[in-house]
């Protein structure tokens, strides 16, 4: 099985990346490239919806918990992508973009830092075409990098796009690992130690083992009903504790491990919709040594 698998239009890639809590940009500017990189049936879905919950991924299943937990993800990789920056750091890698907006959006950051996504080629030319046919001008164009990730190493092809792999940068890998085996999990993480040079920054999620109340249980059992169906089934949790000590053994120092709570409290308080993270997931922020 491939570390990675090639993701057809109309699937996750293609669902919005746009971190949609707080003032990072407008959220005119966020919801609008959200939004407008859809296919028209889902675009169409998504306007019709006036809170997540009414966003079905399936007949009946209300996703949100699950969706709260990756866009809260999002919003924290953000956050120290912004802390990286006002430090000096000017790269900023995206593995597994997908359809991300952060360089199409981010007008305050266009010339101060150099975006670069990394996913399949077919995904990256549906995005393009995408943008190409947007009513608006983006803030700046990613460097995209096309990894056919079942023939090549991404470290192979970072090193043709210009990024500067002897200065520090900083690199999120969000809403993914639970899909990958814990073994295709360390190779990456290798692989992303290789590529960065020391000081550098990364920010990734992760599925979490820990005990669970009922209704987690249960949702989380429907949750991969539901990702299985469509071919992409969950594959691998990690204890907190063993996913920090083999980043430790890779080479990166752990900075900070966030829980759902954690996120809950830093981008939820307030809501009146009840909106907030469901389901044990961690986010860690570590620099590689």
């Amino acid at each position: 099985m491939s570390r990675w698998r090639r993701r057809e239009a109309g699937s996750s890639s293609e669902r919005p990346r746009a971190p949609a809590l707080g003032p990072a940009t407008t959220p005119g500017s966020r919801k609008f490239w959200a939004i407008e990189l859809l296919a028209p049936r889902n675009r169409a879905r998504i306007e019709a919806a006036t809170g997540a919950q009414d966003v079905e991924v399936s007949p009946g299943f209300d996703a949100s918990p699950i969706f709260a937990l990756g866009v809260a993800s999002l919003r924290y990789a953000e956050d120290e992508v912004e802390r990286c920056v006002r430090k000096g750091i000017d790269q900023y890698l995206i593995l597994g973009a997908g359809f991300d907006t952060f360089a199409l959006r981010r007008v305050d950051l266009s010339g101060r830092l150099r975006v670069y996504e990394i996913d399949h080629p077919d995904v990256q030319a549906l995005k393009r075409e995408r943008v190409a046919a947007s009513s608006r001008e983006p803030a700046s164009l990613p460097t995209f990098v096309p990894v056919d990730f079942e023939a090549t190493s991404f470290a192979a092809e970072i090193a043709k796009s210009g990024f500067d792999g002897g200065r520090p940068a900083v690199l999120s890998w969000l809403n993914t690992i639970p899909y990958l085996t814990q073994e295709a999990t360390v190779t990456t993480m290798k692989e992303i130690h290789a590529v960065l040079a020391a000081g550098s920054r990364v920010v990734v999620n992760y599925g979490a083992e820990v005990p669970l109340t009922p209704d987690q249980i249960a949702f989380l059992s429907r949750l991969q009903e539901v990702v299985s169906s469509a071919g992409e089934p969950v594959r691998s949790q990690w204890k907190p504790v063993d996913f920090a000590a083999m980043l430790s053994d890779i080479g990166f120092e752990v900075l900070e491990h966030a829980s759902e709570v954690d996120l809950t409290a830093l981008y939820f308080e307030g809501r009146g919709d009840g909106l907030k993270p469901g389901v044990p997931g961690r986010i860690i922020t570590a620099e590689r040594r």
